[in-house]
């Protein structure tokens, strides 16, 4: 099956869902490489209404994981782009990214949500754990679950951006570590109700002075964790003093080795007797 519109060709390579609203495939892109995702809404009545908001709000030049739209067989088709690869979700289960990692993982999520300028209903649909595709370079890429956008629009996208944040901190929040992130979180209420571009910037200052000041690696404050460290610090001071007696010892023995073995060769051998037979010298 080929789904197209004029100059554009998108083959079906696999069929998501399909009821008695919509259908939604996976397509190639011919025009542009790669993949898409395609919604194609049955439902007639809400094409004048869902076509003029599509086009107030949406501006393919900036928002460019949209693609466009337009009918088909007498449906109304959504082209987004979409994207293969390793879920956020998956990248988080089975890898122990340190802090680092998440931080600049993060920056990047956000530092894309604001270059694509994605208006609020998409970045709602987006900011997912399952939506959200990261490359081994921590590139991040975006899909987009939009079948319900004839019913409905609304959107709560800052907050799910500071949910999602709040899951990728988890570890950190729990110990109350660094400050520097945990004054980021007190201020997330004013946050929430600000902007894409004001959250960013709020939170690329807040990583800068992390990694300024190293504060990466900066220990929890329960005091559990720090009596465990100390004794782990305490035990490689010991392990250093360990191999040092070993290594004066196998010194001291090897000396002694060769003390034992040159006083040895100054002796004369003893020939007085062969076994039980004894030698007579005189003769």
């Amino acid at each position: 099956m080929i789904i197209y519109t004029y100059g554009h060709e998108y083959p079906v390579t696999s069929v998501q869902e399909t009821n008695e609203k919509y259908n939604c495939y996976i397509c190639t892109d011919s025009v542009n490489g790669g993949f898409c995702r395609i919604l194609s809404i049955k439902d007639k009545s809400v094409f004048p209404e869902l076509v003029e908001w599509l086009s107030k709000t949406v501006d393919p030049s900036v928002f460019t994981d949209y693609i466009e739209h337009f009918m088909f067989e007498d449906t109304l088709c959504i082209v987004m782009k979409y994207t293969q690869g390793v879920k956020l979700a998956d990248k988080c289960d089975t890898e122990g990214m340190p802090l680092r990692e998440r931080l600049e993982l993060c920056r990047k999520i956000l530092e894309r949500a604001v270059l694509l300028d994605i208006p609020d209903y998409f970045l709602d649909k987006c900011i997912n754990f399952d939506d959200i595709i990261v490359a081994n370079d921590l590139t991040v890429s975006f899909n987009y679950p939009i079948e319900d956008i004839m019913d409905s629009r609304d959107s709560a996208a800052l907050k799910k951006v500071e949910k999602l944040l709040r899951t990728m901190f988890a570890r950190e929040i729990g110990r109350k570590v660094p400050d520097e992130l945990m004054n980021f979180f007190k201020e997330m209420p004013d946050l929430v109700g600000s902007n894409m571009i004001e959250f960013y910037s709020r939170y690329y200052m807040m990583m800068t002075r992390l990694i300024e000041k190293d504060a990466g690696e900066e220990e929890p404050k329960s005091i559990w964790y720090r009596l465990w460290n100390f004794f782990k610090k305490l035990w490689v001071k010991i392990k250093k003093i360990l191999i040092f007696v070993l290594l004066a010892a196998a010194v001291i023995y090897l000396v002694f080795t060769i003390n034992t073995s040159g006083s040895s060769k100054k002796h004369k051998p003893n020939f007085d007797s062969i076994g039980t037979v004894i030698i007579d010298k005189n003769r």
